[in-house]
């Protein structure tokens, strides 16, 4: 029976981590035939996340939590998540979800279909038939998100749309082992690892497929992102370019 462990990274996430946790056990009754867990990487929270995640993890117990002594960034919370869910729980395949309800949990069950069917990295789209962004994003925000996945697509000539979304499936056989998963391999420590282990896995020949995805506003309406994530991004692709 495979083992997916779904990674949520955190910081002063009170607010909505409990909801959370509770609607994606919902979806995992729902998913026959798997063990279903989640482990979350919490940047040591002020605002009482941690123990909200702890109790959760007394009523369910198929959680993992994982507090780290200072927020080090996006790409090395889900770097630490993804070596323990491997190493330590003995994941076949992992999913990187967002603990600010900007991804459904509805959809992890499409993403444990294509991973049932033979798929290696499994992206929920936003930029694929049936995907789609919020409809009161400014005009400048839509056109960086847009811009950032067309030309990462482009240069590094990959056959994906969405190259910059956060909500993906990995699997760990003949991939794992061979993923720049360490401080002094990935090339961002923040949002554009996602670029760099995506041309990895593709790169490794993985079987990629793309699934239409409706990604939410986060709770709070605040962006994560900043113009050091859009800049970051743009360095990283041109480095993969060059061979780095």
């Amino acid at each position: 029976m495979p083992k997916i462990v779904v990674i949520i990274p955190t910081y002063n996430e009170g607010a909505s981590i409990g909801g959370l946790i509770d609607a994606l056990e919902a979806e995992f009754r729902l998913i026959p035939g798997h063990l279903m867990s989640i482990l979350v990487v919490d940047g040591n929270s002020k605002d009482g996340t941690g123990e909200i995640v702890s109790a959760k993890k007394s009523e369910y117990g198929n959680i993992e939590l994982l507090i780290e002594k200072e927020k080090r960034g996006l790409g090395m919370a889900y770097i630490k998540g993804m070596n323990y869910a491997v190493k330590e729980m003995d994941a076949d395949a992992f999913i990187e979800f967002d603990g600010d309800f900007q991804h459904d949990p509805k959809d992890i069950r499409r993403l444990v279909g294509a991973f049932d069917d033979g798929c290696d990295y499994v992206i929920g789209s936003r930029y694929v038939n049936g995907g789609r962004i919020p409809a009161h994003w400014g005009w400048h925000r839509k056109l960086l998100s847009r811009f950032g996945s067309l030309f990462a697509k482009y240069v590094l000539w990959l056959p994906t749309n969405d190259n910059t979304s956060g909500l993906k499936l990995t699997r760990v056989s003949g991939f794992f082992d061979k993923l720049p998963l360490s401080e002094d391999k990935i090339l961002s420590r923040r949002h554009a690892y996602k670029i760099h282990l995506l041309y990895s896995m593709y790169r490794l020949g993985a079987k990629i497929k793309e699934i239409p995805i409706i990604f939410l506003e986060r709770e709070g309406g605040a962006s994560k992102s900043t113009i050091e994530d859009i800049w970051e991004s743009l360095k990283v692709v041109i480095l993969l370019r060059l061979g780095f």
